[in-house]
């Protein structure tokens, strides 16, 4: 499990990384080796899911918090495996999809889902395809696509991205501010688009 601490300022100021010990199964399975390089010996320190929660809990502290994420997979596997294995957790309530933002902001709708990597890439952002799916590596690249989506820098790459949909024979509106009326708004439209969930 990782995650990173963005404050207003966009600048990361701290870093989550904890192994979360499989009690639903005995070994890493195949596809988890796969997708994140993780084998049964990364695990031999690894503490259980409730623990590693509170941790994370802990490490976020008090006032108001927002989760971002790159899709709803992380909190769709922790609502199961917290349900599964009768764990009641305490994390904030509310969390931000970008994933669901980003396509948006790139005048395609919902026709198109993009991979954190492939956002990471129009965006101009250095990334590691052997590291993509660890936890902490996929939360320093969501807070860096967050960190472009608020910036101008969003604008700089939009040739590389017109380019990229052109080829792709997809859509693309010609200006970003018809999207969401300037990137000057875009924290209203973060705001407007939160998921808040039930605990």
């Amino acid at each position: 499990m990782g995650a990173v601490k963005l404050p207003s300022d966009g600048t990361i100021c701290g870093t989550f990384s904890h192994m979360v010990k499989p009690q639903l199964a005995h070994c890493v399975s195949g596809r988890v080796r796969h997708l994140t390089g993780i084998n049964d010996a990364d695990l031999t320190c690894a503490r259980p899911l409730a623990e590693v929660l509170e941790a994370l809990v802990t490490w976020i502290g008090p006032g108001r918090v927002r989760m971002v994420t790159w899709s709803e997979s992380d909190l769709k596997q922790i609502r199961a495996m917290c349900t599964a294995k009768g764990i009641a957790h305490r994390l904030p309530h509310k969390w931000l999809d970008i994933q669901r933002l980003y396509p948006r902001l790139l005048g395609i709708g919902r026709r198109r889902k993009v991979a954190l990597g492939e956002a990471a890439d129009w965006c101009g952002i250095q990334n590691d395809k052997a590291s993509a799916h660890r936890a902490l590596y996929d939360a320093q690249m969501t807070a860096a696509v967050f960190r472009a989506m608020a910036s101008s820098e969003f604008l700089v790459h939009r040739a590389r991205i017109d380019e990229e949909l052109r080829s792709e024979r997809e859509p693309c509106s010609a200006n970003i501010g018809a999207q969401c009326d300037g990137l000057a708004s875009l924290l209203a439209e973060l705001r407007s688009q939160e998921i808040t969930r039930a605990a």
